[in-house]
């Protein structure tokens, strides 16, 4: 057990590598409870959330969610995020060791948008995260429900211990998965049924090592105030359409001169483990540092992420880590690392 986010989290119950193992072959179950969820709602809520997140919120149909960025006005990565319109109410998924800066940010804006209601539910509520090949087949047998018509980054209501649970298929592994929203009293009975069906119990250590495989931002690491989405390769999630948000003009500014830096992937050799913080040099002149790094189970090849100058960034390129104490040559990639997930497959 670690302290993570004012919470004790496991790194691992079996093993990362029997962990992580078990997500890509098989089904893995998360507890991902330290993660923040706010629900938004009333009249304001969708032109604040338009205005606070690089998201066109305001056109998410009943169901639907959407991974979205809330920025500062440099264009700095406040956070980032999952916005779901369930019902008449938003549901707000924040990292962890964001939650009270988070809340407090939203909370700022509420008057200026006609004071929606927003409330913090991330004690009463909790959060499993089921991922794997076999996830939807466990989840359905267990909550006796249909999964089929349940699509990438959408959620559904079914029912557990007499109470509704809210369902989005969700995660952050890259397998097909899900996101269970429970209340705290029915959470212990419903991991244990999941875990009973044949769901391995998974601690940080594989969540980092499957994230990192997929090439996954981590709040903290690869995303930060100081780097904005187009230099962590994400403007796909901003809607540079949308009239104005919050950061819209810092962006427009970075457009147009285009970006300094921008992060990359780094392969290494079987034998050579990256970790966060290493340096990268080119012609022996330091060019960067990892903002993350490990090994690849998948793969059987050490990885690490970092933000690198644009004429270092094409894919191929060659660079050299200091590994401790010495210099191992390592290949600018594109990430995915790893690109066999099943995360968007269609169920029939």
């Amino acid at each position: 057990m670690v302290p993570f986010a004012d919470w004790e989290m496991p790194v691992s119950y079996s093993g990362i590598l029997e962990e992580h193992r078990a997500v890509r072959k098989n089904v893995g179950i998360f507890d991902v409870s330290h993660m923040g969820r706010f629900r938004l709602k009333g009249f304001g809520a969708d032109s604040l959330l338009d205005y606070l997140t690089t998201g066109r919120v305001s056109l998410l149909p009943d169901g639907r969610f959407l991974y979205t960025m809330i920025l500062n006005e440099q264009g700095g990565v406040l956070d980032d995020l999952l916005v779901g319109r369930h019902g008449d109410t938003y549901l707000i998924v924040v990292n962890a060791s964001n939650l009270e800066p988070d809340y407090a940010h939203f909370a700022s804006w509420l008057k200026k948008f006609g004071n929606p209601d927003l409330a913090d539910e991330s004690r009463e509520v909790a959060l499993l995260a089921l991922q794997g090949p076999r996830s939807a087949a466990i989840l359905s047998a267990v909550l006796d429900a249909d999964l089929k018509r349940l699509d990438y980054y959408w959620m559904k209501d079914f029912h557990w211990g007499g109470e509704t649970v809210t369902v989005s298929r969700t995660g952050y592994t890259g397998e097909l998965g899900y996101e269970i929203f429970v209340t705290e009293r029915n959470a212990q009975s419903l991991w244990k049924k999941l875990v009973e069906s044949g769901a391995s119990p998974c601690g940080l250590g594989a969540r980092d090592t499957l994230r990192l495989e997929m090439g996954y931002p981590l709040y903290g690491h690869e995303l930060d105030q100081n780097h904005t989405p187009f230099e962590a390769g994400l403007a796909w999630v901003v809607d540079m359409g949308k009239k104005d948000f919050l950061g819209k003009e810092a962006l427009l500014e970075e457009k147009t001169r285009g970006v300094k830096n921008i992060l990359r992937g780094v392969e290494a050799s079987a034998h050579d483990i990256p970790r966060s913080g290493y340096r990268l040099f080119a012609g022996g002149s330091e060019v960067g540092k990892l903002a993350s790094g490990g090994i690849a189970p998948s793969l059987g090849i050490g990885i690490g992420t970092a933000y690198l100058p644009h004429e270092l960034a094409d894919p191929g390129t060659k660079l050299e880590l200091e590994l401790r104490g010495r210099m191992v040559q390592v290949t600018v990639v594109k990430p995915p690392f790893y690109k066999e997930g099943t995360a968007r497959q269609i169920l029939v």
